[in-house]
């Protein structure tokens, strides 16, 4: 492996992957495990992040980081009334969000992937792609008929640390929701500890999982602080990438295909700076247009959340002021000898999955519970000044469809995104009814201990409609954006790519990553857009 140019500006492989995120380093691993395929992995990021990133508790270091987080953030939508648009943080170094997620271990659904195969999708149901989750995972409870025990990605049960998460998942069972031992297994709904991607007090993101046990292959080779320009095509064919390092612009070539990975933003934003996507606002932009392709950067997904927060009487959970920041080299000191500790816990370890009404026969309601408050999806940290705790109640599967698009004074700058969160009546009285379920939780005597009143939304929210404009105040989201590259059949005119996950119209080129997505799942996306990864390798492989 190296980190850096050689004096050539022109190199050719077999496979050129952008994006060395979640989907990335898993097609990284399994494209060259046979030794027969050349590969260039390009990562716009730094490398790995380091010991912050390996610690379970460190990820709030890179919520501010130039460095290691794209720091994106969505444009202002007049109907809802937050002073600025929802913080999106992303990744950027080698395991993309894998390297600073929350690492919780869920698929969502059955069903969530029958309707993907339903809306003509072939091969992607629950039955198919349940041997890619079994195939990546290697599960601390061994191997049944839901999960493996051989594979790279390292899932363990971690027991709550933080009293106030032992006190929610008891108060969820006086509320009279089941227990569920595996969010992953036979149902979802119900309360319990989430399981993690982490081993041995360490986080896995798919750069210890997949990346780093194939760098000493010599038919990889990764470059990082590289920024991908576009593909470049002869005509229809897919032939390369130009990308940017060190202020130079370099030039790669593919003999067998370009495979982005970008994610779920980057991903159409490389396709749009290549000339492919909606022939109008191309032309507007100034671009060539390759392929008129009208659904790149559009069917963007997340599950909007929002974050209720509460005074924690015992003030036994998580604040940063500078005092408890102090007190925290304690636990840090002994992180580093041992691995074990406060922080080598999640801070979201526990959570629950219900239905927002009795019309709904699946769980549409997801909740995390945190033993800290912050505001603006996580930018926001002076809520951590004060003891409290949150309740996340986030939206499995809106209505809600938001948009993609190019920054129009600078191609290469930050994406233009829109949500489009809480438009919809059906969305707005949901999430509604997931908040005030969530209330009643939080009001179950397990609680009494912990639960000191509600800061947000406050006690004035006594109706529908004012609690429905005070959650407009501080619409947020959950880190799961999909969507933006379609997967769909010909009788799709907004599917980018096809069950194949080749892109519509072109030859040798590839979109692998969560963009694919026709809708969101209902649960955390890192774990299906590993196993995605897994079945887009094995399709490559296939036509190879």
């Amino acid at each position: 492996m190296t980190m850096s140019l050689r004096s050539n500006t022109e190199e050719s492989f077999d496979y050129i992957i952008v994006g060395a995120g979640s989907a990335g380093c898993t097609l990284a691993n399994r494209l060259t495990e046979s030794g027969k395929h050349s590969v260039l992995l390009l990562e716009a990021g730094a490398s790995h992040g380091g010991l912050f990133s390996d610690m379970p508790s460190g990820f709030a270091r890179f919520m501010h980081s130039r460095k290691f987080n794209w720091l994106y953030r969505a444009e202002n939508e007049p109907h809802l009334t937050t002073s600025k648009g929802s913080y999106t943080p992303r990744g950027k170094m080698l395991g993309g969000s894998s390297g600073i997620n929350a690492m919780i271990y869920t698929r969502g659904l059955a069903s969530d992937y029958d309707h993907w195969a339903a809306l003509g999708n072939s091969g992607w149901s629950y039955k198919d792609l349940l041997p890619y989750f079994i195939k990546s995972e290697n599960n601390s409870r061994g191997a049944n008929a839901y999960h493996g025990a051989e594979g790279p990605l390292h899932v363990s049960d971690v027991a709550p640390y933080y009293s106030v998460s032992t006190q929610f998942l008891n108060a969820c069972g006086e509320y009279g929701l089941p227990e569920n031992p595996d969010f992953s297994g036979k149902q979802l709904e119900g309360y319990g500890p989430y399981q993690f991607t982490m081993k041995n007090g360490k986080r896995c993101s798919t750069y210890h999982a997949y990346l780093k046990p194939a760098l000493h292959r010599p038919n990889l080779r990764v470059l990082t602080g590289c920024l991908t320009e576009r593909v470049l095509f002869c005509g229809k064919t897919a032939t390369g990438i130009r990308y940017q390092h060190s202020g130079r612009s370099c030039i790669a070539k593919a003999s067998k295909e370009v495979i982005l990975s970008a994610g779920a933003f980057n991903s159409p934003q490389i396709l749009l700076r290549s000339g492919i996507g909606p022939a109008g606002e191309l032309k507007h932009a100034g671009i060539n247009v390759v392929h008129d392709l009208p659904g790149v950067g559009k069917n963007l997904q997340e599950h909007v959340d929002i974050s209720l927060h509460y005074k924690n009487k015992a003030k036994d959970g998580l604040t940063l002021t500078p005092w408890n920041l102090l007190k925290l080299s304690v636990p840090f000191i002994k992180y580093l000898f041992t691995r074990k500790g406060q922080l080598a816990h999640s801070i979201a370890e526990v959570g629950a999955f219900y239905c927002s009404s009795n019309a709904v026969k699946e769980p549409d309601i997801q909740v995390h519970l945190l033993p800290v408050m912050f505001n603006d999806s996580g930018y926001d940290w002076l809520p951590t000044l004060t003891n409290g705790f949150t309740c996340h109640v986030c939206l499995l599967r809106p209505t809600a469809r938001g948009m993609v698009q190019l920054n129009p004074d600078n191609p290469m700058d930050k994406p233009q995104i829109t949500y489009g969160f809480l438009r919809s009546k059906e969305d707005q009285q949901a999430l509604l009814n997931g908040i005030k379920k969530a209330f009643e939780i939080m009001a179950q005597p397990a609680l009494k201990k912990h639960n000191g009143g509600r800061l947000f939304p406050t006690e004035n929210a006594t109706n529908d409609s004012l609690l429905l404009e005070e959650i407009k105040s501080k619409t947020g989201l959950i880190y799961h954006p999909v969507g933006t590259c379609k997967m769909g059949p010909d009788s799709d005119s907004q599917a980018v790519v096809d069950a194949s996950l080749k892109v519509r119209g072109l030859e040798n080129l590839r979109v692998i990553d969560a963009s694919i997505m026709p809708t969101v799942i209902s649960g955390n996306t890192n774990a299906p857009t590993i196993a995605i990864a897994e079945k887009g390798a094995d399709l490559i492989k296939a036509d190879a």
